[in-house]
C-alpha cells in the first residue's frame, strides 16, 4: 500500500485527488487548512489507519515541512493547495502578490525539497492551470505563480531521476468551490463553454483521473510532463 500525501485535500481538486488515491487502496495523509471536517469525513469513511489528517500553513516554509515531517515515510506527493483571486495590474498590491507566490509557488518548491529527502522510489505530481500557459487577464499573478512550476517540474524531472519521476497536471476551468462564485456570474460559464471543444468544464474528478494516471508505476517511463486536463481549451480555435 503506497502512502500519498494530498494538499489541499479539504475541497476541490485535493479532495478529488485523495478520493482517487484512497479508492485506489493507498493511505493518503490528507492536508487541509480550512474545512478540516471534510478531512475527518474521510477519516471515518475510509479508516483511521488510512487517513491521516495534518493541518498546516502551506505558505509558510515551516507549514511545508510540518506537513512532510508529519507524513513520515511516503511515496507520492500531490501538491493540490492553491488560491485564485483577483488580481488586476492597475491595483495590484505587492501584499496580495506575495501571498499568491507564497501560497502556490514557494510552497511548492519546499515541499519538493523536503518530500525529495523522503521519496526512496515515486512521483511527484503538482497542480498547475492552464493561465500559467496562456496567460490570464486581470490574474496575471495568478498566472505568474502557476507558470513557475513548469520550470520546476522541468528541472525536478531531471534532477531527481531515476528515483523520482515529477510531472504536472494543468487544469482549465473545474466546477470547484474556488472557481463557484466567477462562474455564477451572469453569462460566464456559456462563455467558457463555448471556447472548450469538449462544451463542458471540468469535474474534480477529470483532473484527479489524470493525476493518479500519472503516479501509477505503471506510467515508469513519463516524467516532465504537462498534462492539460482542459476540454482542448488550449487548442488553435479557426478565426475568421
Amino acid at each position: 500500500m503506497r502512502r500519498v500525501i494530498v494538499t489541499g485535500a479539504s475541497s476541490g481538486i485535493g479532495m478529488a485527488c485523495a478520493r482517487a488515491f484512497l479508492a485506489a487502496g493507498d493511505a493518503v495523509v490528507a492536508h487541509g487548512r480550512s474545512n478540516r471536517a471534510a478531512v475527518e469525513e474521510l477519516r471515518r469513511e475510509f479508516g483511521a489507519e488510512r487517513v491521516v489528517p495534518v493541518a498546516a500553513d502551506l505558505a509558510t516554509e515551516e507549514g511545508c515541512v510540518l506537513l512532510v515531517r508529519a507524513a513520515g515515510a511516503f511515496d507520492v506527493l500531490v501538491h493540490s493547495a492553491g488560491i485564485w483571486n483577483d488580481g488586476a495590474i492597475r491595483t495590484l498590491t505587492a501584499e496580495n502578490l506575495e501571498r499568491m507566490f507564497r501560497t502556490n509557488t514557494f510552497s511548492a518548491y519546499f515541499l519538493a525539497r523536503e518530500g525529495a529527502k523522503t521519496i526512496k522510489h515515486g512521483s511527484m505530481v503538482f497542480i498547475g492551470s492552464t493561465a500559467g500557459e496562456r496567460g490570464e487577464p486581470e490574474h496575471s499573478h495568478y498566472a505568474g505563480s502557476k507558470a513557475a512550476l513548469w520550470g520546476l517540474v522541468q528541472s525536478l524531472a531531471q534532477e531527481l531521476a531515476p528515483d523520482v519521476r515529477v510531472n504536472l497536471v494543468s487544469p482549465g476551468w473545474v466546477n470547484t468551490p474556488m472557481a463557484r462564485d466567477a462562474l455564477a456570474a451572469p453569462g460566464k460559464l456559456d462563455a467558457i463553454v463555448g471556447a472548450v471543444p469538449l462544451r463542458r468544464i471540468a469535474e474534480p474528478e477529470d483532473v484527479a483521473s489524470a493525476v493518479l494516471f500519472l503516479a501509477d508505476e505503471r506510467q515508469r517511463h513519463l516524467t516532465g510532463l504537462d498534462i492539460p486536463v482542459s476540454g482542448g481549451a488550449l487548442l488553435p480555435m479557426p478565426r475568421g
